[in-house]
């Protein structure tokens, strides 16, 4: 498990689902229960001044955070608000404000991204960051940023404990396209996330060797044409070979 602000997170992430592949209730139970994880993305793409708790989702398929507790105790999960497909630093920090003021739930998974929503615009997740963690201190923000080694430091000097760092684009399955580039932030002083990119198995071995500190999966949990819990099982047993996992 990875420390972080004294939640015990694992190392192994997974999402479920894209705007592409939609999973229903019963496929978001099946991945948690093989992924063992503890990790809950929670979406909030749909999230707006209403403040509804039905726009909490669980990926795309409209299964929301309230029916996935009422089906599994998720007592033992960290749950991070997933503030995804926001495009500006305005539009991230309004979200994950009223996200955080509806659930009270602390850490974040912050994301800006370019238009085409496959890239991260790095300067305005940092700023998203700054603004969030100067409004609330207690915000624990996990921003999602692009191989680059200037943003991976400026995320960590404003004070972000741990950097999802892209292998390449999202969904895009091209793995770590710039491995001395990646082995050089996961040199810095905060765990790194594999976040983005993730095409086979192999992508997590390599990471773990450039030094990252756990990897995230989710488009090609759909894109493969299996059930996404047979590919997930292929994920688990590769998590546990390169970052020491335990049976869940």
């Amino acid at each position: 498990m990875l420390e972080i602000t004294g939640r015990a997170i694992s190392r192994l992430w997974h999402c479920f689902g894209t705007e592409r592949h939609r999973a229903p209730l019963d496929t978001v139970v099946g991945l948690l229960e093989v992924s063992g994880t503890n990790v809950l993305p929670i979406n909030t793409h749909r999230l707006d001044a209403s403040a509804e708790r039905t726009a909490l989702e669980l990926g795309f398929a409209g299964t929301t955070y309230d029916a996935l507790s009422a089906r599994l105790d998720l007592s033992g999960y960290v749950k991070m608000l997933n503030i995804n497909l926001r495009t500006t630093a305005a539009d991230a920090v309004v979200a994950a404000k009223i996200a955080f003021e509806l659930t009270g739930e602390r850490v974040l998974k912050l994301e800006v991204l370019a238009s085409n929503l496959r890239s991260s615009r790095d300067e305005e997740v940092v700023e998203a960051a700054k603004r969030l963690m100067r409004w609330e201190p207690s915000l624990v923000v996990l921003p999602l940023l692009s191989c680059q080694l200037d943003s991976a430091k400026a995320a960590a000097d404003v004070g972000c404990p741990l950097l999802r760092t892209m292998g390449s684009g999202i969904g895009s399955a091209g793995g770590i396209a710039d491995p001395a580039t990646f082995g050089r932030i996961c040199e810095l002083p905060v765990p790194v996330v594999l976040d983005g990119g993730v095409g086979q198995p192999a992508d997590l071995a390599l990471a773990a060797k450039l030094g990252a500190d756990g990897a995230l999966v989710n488009s090609v949990l759909f894109d493969d044409g299996r059930a996404p819990e047979v590919v997930m099982a292929e994920y688990v047993a590769q998590a546990r070979n390169c970052f020491a996992l335990t049976e869940a």
